[in-house]
């Protein structure tokens, strides 16, 4: 009995295959961040496939250094559909980023699916 069981769920997986796919920025379209600190505004870009920016208040960087920046801020926020913004904004606080005045993050998937998330200090 115990060995019929076991074939039955390896047939099972094999006929249906789990299929779990990380979020990376090399499976993403695009993605935007934007926070406002202290009266300034930084900002990660990513556009697929292969422009990276980013900007704090005037000074804009591209390249590899940007690259780095976006990639390790996609990562740290494990940017996902099921993102909550509260919790998003609370990473960004752990990231370095206190005392958040706004949020915005856009973000498109590897289907073509837009999520938009914001959040303004003045609404909580």
């Amino acid at each position: 009995m115990k060995k019929v069981v076991c074939l039955a769920f390896a047939v099972y997986l094999f006929t249906f295959p789990i299929h779990s796919e990380a979020t990376t920025l090399g499976n993403s379209f695009s993605f935007k961040c934007m926070v406002m600190t202290n009266g300034v505004e930084h900002e990660w870009e990513f556009s697929s496939p292969n422009e990276y920016e980013f900007e704090k208040g005037n000074t804009v960087e591209k390249g590899s250094a940007a690259k780095q920046k976006v990639s390790a801020l996609f990562q740290h926020l494990n940017v996902s559909e099921l993102a909550q913004v509260d919790e998003l904004v609370e990473k960004m606080g752990t990231y370095g980023y206190k005392d958040v005045e706004r949020f915005e993050m856009k973000w498109m998937d590897s289907n073509g699916r837009l999520y938009t998330w914001v959040w303004n200090e003045e609404d909580k």
